[in-house]
This record gives structure tokens, sequence and C-alpha cells, in this order.
């Protein structure tokens, strides 16, 4: 892909390429936890670029939303399956956990997913990626990973490092953007622009954004999010870096 660092595929391990070939001939299945925006938005993805994926199933506590994300992008028009709709990822935990077992012991059960897409508030990536840490899964998470430097480390360690058979990854869709994919093949693929001396970047936050999220929203505080810094603008970091 034009735009994209190719030494990103090079550090992948003989077993990662593995898994992405697999995933090339045989659709890889995903469970959305977080049936909001962003859930909506990778899932809406899938289905209108037609990705080579599956939404498997939807983990989400607010029964209307959960029902509104399945009809659309897992079960249509039907009723759920039990392997397609939880009220939490705990629960979706209890279910795997006794799926795994049951197929172990011969028995016939529903296929299992893939990978988990985490689509949650910040403050809970900890929690959700921990638990999820010994099954070994595919993970995408939203941005940030976690609020905290240490939070990353644990995280990090509860997935067993760098695991070569699964692919951890973080939702930084901006540095995919169009804008910004032309101005990197501007600057250090054709060489068009010259040398970066400074950067001067301002993120602007329009008045209804500012006062619906950041002064009664989820993000008021630090004590129950992150710093402004981390969660308005690590896109913009992970660009620059």
């Amino acid at each position: 892909m034009k735009g994209v660092d190719d030494t990103d595929s090079q550090r992948l391990t003989a077993s990662a390429r593995r898994a992405l070939s697999s995933a090339v001939h045989r659709k890889p299945r995903f469970l959305i936890i977080g049936a909001g925006r962003r859930g909506t938005a990778y899932a809406s993805a899938v289905r209108r670029e037609r990705l080579p994926a599956i939404i498997a199933a939807v983990a989400e506590p607010v029964q209307s939303t959960r029902i509104s994300f399945g009809k659309k992008h897992v079960w249509d028009d039907g009723a759920p399956r039990e392997d397609q709709s939880f009220d939490s990822w705990q629960d979706f935990l209890d279910y795997e956990s006794k799926r795994r077992r049951a197929e172990a012991s011969g028995e016939k059960v529903y296929a299992g997913i893939d990978g988990i897409i985490v689509c949650t508030q910040d403050q809970t990536h900890k929690e959700i990626l921990q638990a999820f840490g010994p099954l070994k899964l595919h993970v995408l998470s939203e941005e940030p990973i976690a609020t905290s430097l240490q939070d990353c480390q644990d995280i990090y360690v509860s997935l067993g490092g760098a695991t070569p058979e699964t692919i951890f990854s973080t939702g930084h869709v901006l540095r995919y953007s169009p804008h910004n994919m032309l101005l990197r093949k501007l600057l250090l693929e054709d060489r068009v622009i010259g040398e970066v001396i400074s950067v001067e970047h301002t993120e602007p936050v329009g008045w209804f954004h500012f006062s619906h999220s950041y002064v009664r929203g989820n993000w008021q505080k630090e004590s129950v999010a992150a710093p402004t810094l981390l969660y308005k603008a690590c896109h913009v970091l992970v660009s620059l870096l």
C-alpha cells in the first residue's frame, strides 16, 4: 500500500505472516466489544468495503444498541444465536470458556472467533485486554490503548509480550487517511517538499464537541479518562513519530 511504511510488514514474524495468509483464505471472525460510534464505524467499514472479515458477535450492555447493531452487522433480521449477542464482554468470556471445553471434548459447537475489536472507554481497555490475553486472539484496540504507561506495560505482559501467533494493533487510523498518506509520500518517498525543520500543529476542538465530551462528557477529568494530549492528540503524536 502506498504511503505505508514497508518495514512494518518486514517486522512480522513468520507465524504472524502465516496468520495473515490463512485469514486471506478463511475470513477471520471478530467480536466487537462496544457497539458505539467506533464499533459501528469498524463494522460498517467491513460491510461497505467488502473486506475479507466477518463481524461474528457483539458485546454491548445497552440492549437497544446491541440489537440495532446486531441486526445490521451480525444476524440480520432473524434472532441472534447464543454465540452472537452478549450483554457484556464478561458474558462472552464465560461462553467462550464453555465453548472451548465442549469443543475439546469432541462436541459439535459454533465456530469461535479469531479476534476482538475493543471500542469501549479508554479506562476500560486494560481490564478487557488482560482478561482476553489467555485466549490468544488477534486484537484491534481503539486508541489510546490505556491511560497510563504502567497500564500499557501490564497489558503487554498479560498478552504474553511479542506473541508470534497473534497480531496486536491500535486504531491509529488517522495515519492512513488520504491526506496524511499523500503528505508522507511527498516527504519521504518523492522528497519534493524538503527536510522538516519544525512542526506546528493545532488541534481544533469544536464548541459542541468540547462541551459535550470534555466538559460534561466522558472525558471531563483525568481521574476517569486520560490527559488531553493523550486522548485528543495521540493520532498526531503517532503521525509525527
